[in-house]
């Protein structure tokens, strides 16, 4: 995110706290000054890069390939305001603080993931699954595989070596999937979604190797967009036999995550607009999902943040 530099000028040092910034296709530095050393709490020179990130944020928008020009440019700004207050937020936290955020974001993800496809388990019994805390016998136990599924998908999703590809696509499916008798691999037959067709079995490899390689580019031009115009694509394919929708938003948000933009979380309370939204998308009206999925992802940094 930020790195901090030492300048010599005449056999003295000079410290400063610097960030590149993409603008396009250049990059731009912005920096402040700490002074001849650096102090264990740089807080206040984080704050002050912050202003100097949020200027240029009109700039950095106006430079992106934008999905729909009849959005305002105030709206795509305010993405990018809430992609800075994320950076920052994470910046004030130290590694081991970081490391118990994302676990505790995984339990939230996972809970409303679920819950969107059917799910009855509460926050606290998912919370008490992950963390493999005692559970009543009572639960249903394909919930709990489900629980368990995800947690470990979730993981391998956001481990280092994850890179994206059909491989690494139909092994997450085989971890959500696992024992809950759903066929492995891509579907093998013809399947209808709110009386919609999805792609047929057998051009889903292709359509996938396209939308893939459309995303390492629409990344480059606007990553924000080109992730979750990603998952309204990916959720239209329809790859799998089932298991699609926990799939598509776990590559979401590792799309979000690697690109700088932090945490998206739907929530099963809102599944009705969710749907909505991508089904209008997939009907060609695309602005709906553009803008719902902009309010989402701005509501949970700033839930975030106010935590």
């Amino acid at each position: 995110m930020y790195i901090i530099e030492r300048k010599n000028i005449e056999n003295k040092r000079y410290f400063y706290l610097s960030k590149r910034l993409k603008v396009g296709k250049k990059y731009k530095k912005i920096q402040v000054y700490i002074g001849k050393s650096v102090p264990k709490n740089i807080s206040l020179y984080l704050k002050r890069l912050r202003v100097k990130e949020l200027a240029l944020i009109p700039e950095i928008a106006r430079a992106m390939k934008l999905p729909d020009q009849q959005i305002s440019l105030n709206e795509y700004e305010s993405v990018e305001k809430a992609r800075v207050d994320w950076n920052y937020y994470g910046a004030s936290l130290s590694p081991a603080a970081s490391e118990r955020w994302w676990r505790a974001f995984a339990i939230r993800f996972i809970f409303e993931s679920n819950a969107i496809e059917g799910s009855k388990l509460s926050a606290k019994e998912v919370e008490a699954i992950v963390r493999r805390q005692y559970v009543g016998k009572s639960l249903e136990r394909k919930e709990v595989r489900e629980v368990e599924n995800a947690t470990e998908a979730f993981a391998r999703a956001f481990s280092d070596n994850f890179h994206l590809n059909q491989r690494s696509i139909i092994a997450l499916h085989a971890l959500i999937t696992r024992e809950l008798g759903v066929s492995r691999g891509f579907k093998k037959r013809d399947i209808v979604v709110n009386n919609k067709a999805t792609t047929p079995p057998g051009e889903v490899r292709g359509e996938l190797a396209r939308l893939i390689a459309w995303w390492r580019q629409a990344k480059k031009e606007g990553p924000f967009y080109g992730a979750i115009i990603f998952h309204q694509r990916f959720e239209r394919i329809h790859p799998f036999e089932d298991g699609n929708g926990r799939v598509g938003r776990l590559i979401l948000a590792w799309m979000l995550r690697q690109a700088g933009y932090g945490a998206i979380l739907f929530r099963n309370s809102n599944r009705r607009a969710y749907f909505s939204a991508l089904s209008k998308a997939d009907g060609g009206i695309p602005r709906p999902w553009l803008r719902y999925a902009m309010r989402v992802y701005k509501d949970t940094i700033a839930d975030i943040v106010r935590d």
